[in-house]
């Protein structure tokens, strides 16, 4: 089995290519496609994320340095914050 996603706009052509997949008797599902925001993956969004979601979202962190816990834990050491 090979899945394929798509994304397109404007609408209508989503529309013929839905119905020239259909026409070749293919299996057709679409899904409204979410971009993950910090907020959700914090607070979560009424679903779990799509293996999918949490892909796109974590790929955008490969480019950046980690950051040290002792650094993060650093800023409220004092217990002034």
């Amino acid at each position: 089995m090979t899945i394929i996603t798509v994304e397109s706009d404007p609408k209508e052509k989503l529309d013929l290519l839905l119905k020239y997949a259909e026409e070749l008797g293919l299996s057709v599902k679409t899904e409204k496609h979410r971009v993950l925001s910090d907020d959700d993956i914090t607070f979560g969004f009424g679903r779990p994320a799509t293996e999918a979601e949490l892909e796109e979202y974590f790929a955008g962190e490969e480019d950046e340095e980690p950051i040290d816990i002792e650094t993060v834990f650093a800023k409220y050491a004092d217990g002034k914050h």
